[in-house]
């Protein structure tokens, strides 16, 4: 018996010990949370974005194939575009054409049909695909032609924990604000 009382002798001073080490506000020992401190600089929330490229090479789809449209593609290398990018976050991508009837060096996202010097008779239907490390930029044209290797491409990757990323309707925001949001060089 007396061994008993000894051993919860001993259980409630450790239980004690350990509930009043340390007051709110210490240090603490080792690897233990000291103070909150202040707040950090506003920063662009773990955003992610590429610098503008031109966009080449094209590769003719072999794949994607109908009467009345030529399909090419090209692959953009992005290691940062991860199963949980794809599953939780937002990728946009964006497009400056080169000679975009609604002016120069207006960047749209993506999808977006542009035509042919504003004429109606050619039409080049742009959207991407994510992959694992990659984004894919896809165009259609109809009824057929040749993308231009000099269109600028820029993509934007807003990890799932950035607040509201997910619900922000951005094909209502302007380039420019999407950049001003997120804290991007534009």
């Amino acid at each position: 018996m007396k061994k008993f009382i000894k051993s919860v002798y001993l259980i409630a001073i450790s239980g004690l010990l350990i509930f009043t080490g340390c007051k709110k506000g210490d240090d603490g020992p080792a690897g233990a949370a000291g103070p909150v401190g202040p707040a950090g600089p506003v920063g662009t929330a773990n955003i992610i974005y590429s610098s503008w490229m031109d966009s080449n090479p094209w590769t003719n789809s072999t794949t994607s194939v109908g009467a009345g449209k030529k399909t090419f593609y090209f692959d953009i290398a992005a290691p940062k575009i991860t199963a949980d990018i794809i599953d939780k976050g937002t990728v946009l991508v964006y497009v400056k054409f080169i000679s975009d009837p609604d002016g120069a060096g207006i960047a749209k996202l993506l999808p977006s049909i542009y035509y042919n010097i504003g004429g109606a008779d050619t039409q080049y239907r742009f959207q991407y695909g994510l992959f694992l490390n990659k984004i894919r930029v896809i165009c259609d044209i109809l009824p057929s032609g040749l993308p231009s290797n000099n269109n600028k491409i820029r993509y934007i990757i807003i990890p799932g924990g950035v607040p509201n990323a997910r619900t922000a309707d951005y094909t209502r925001m302007s380039y420019g604000e999407v950049c001003r949001l997120y804290n991007i060089t534009e």
